[in-house]
């Protein structure tokens, strides 16, 4: 039944972009989408393993960045072929069998998609206030949930969640957000209008696609698909953000000025 209604949801994501936005012949956008869907797959296949904390390692993976720079370059129906052209293609080199399982197939349309339309819907004064007012509450509530756990479950061992490492990670999610907050006012007084917008639109895009799929999404197709419950793995997802935010928003954002010179 999750299957139906999510290829359902996927569906009608395709209608509404293609019916909202048609597609127009663009031999630059289909070359810069095939591009992007070969930088995701080779992405996916180089992930890093990070110990952190005393923990087992955190896998750090990048797949996730061209689909975003994709959402931020192209036409929304060109965003929604590459995403799906990335999923299919994992699967394909992955030799996974079986029917695919269509929630980290919706993940993927959401990657390029959401940056697209905050691309088009967002004006830069809009963008701002909605970046630093997104940032903070996702910092309040994820120090929050830190604080409130004693004890986290991971690849089956339990682990005592110490005040020393809440401190820490209260430390970390204040600098991430203190960073976030210079480079915004740095960039401010810096960029050309055009950039700073872009520069807002990495971040949003960015925090927005680790709320949305890293942080609720992901977790809940775990718990459909194993039974892994929802909650089990939130710890270690706030560790990985601390970590993927800052790192997604220097790299989203310079592969993109790259390719708008280069378009330009």
């Amino acid at each position: 039944m999750i299957q139906i209604i999510l290829g359902v949801i996927i569906v009608s994501i395709g209608i509404f972009v293609f019916y909202k936005y048609p597609m127009k012949s663009d031999v630059r956008q289909m070359t810069l989408g095939a591009l992007f869907v070969i930088l995701a797959i080779i992405l996916k296949r180089l992930a890093v393993m990070v110990p952190f904390l005393g923990f087992p390692s955190l896998k750090i993976t990048l797949e996730v960045l061209p689909l975003i720079v994709a959402g931020l370059t192209l036409q929304p129906g060109y965003c929604f072929i590459v995403s799906i052209a990335t999923d299919f293609l994992g699967l394909v080199l992955a030799n996974a069998g079986g029917f695919p399982f269509l929630g980290f197939t919706l993940n993927a349309v959401l990657q390029t998609e959401i940056p697209c339309l905050l691309k088009i819907y967002l004006n830069e004064k809009l963008l701002e206030r909605i970046v630093k007012i997104v940032m903070v509450i996702i910092s309040l509530l994820g120090c929050l949930y830190v604080f409130k756990i004693n004890e986290v479950n991971i690849s089956g061992s339990s682990y005592q969640v110490t005040l020393p490492i809440k401190f820490t990670i209260f430390v970390i999610i204040a600098a991430m957000l203190t960073i976030l907050f210079i480079f915004i006012r740095y960039y401010k007084n810096k960029l050309k209008e055009k950039d700073l917008h872009l520069f807002h639109l990495s971040i949003l895009s960015v925090v927005a696609i680790e709320l949305t799929v890293t942080m609720f999404l992901t977790p809940y197709w775990l718990q459909t698909m194993y039974g892994i419950p929802f909650f089990a793995s939130q710890f270690v997802r706030i560790l990985k953000s601390c970590v993927m935010i800052p790192v997604g928003i220097i790299i989203v954002y310079t592969m993109n000025r790259m390719i708008q010179k280069v378009i330009r």
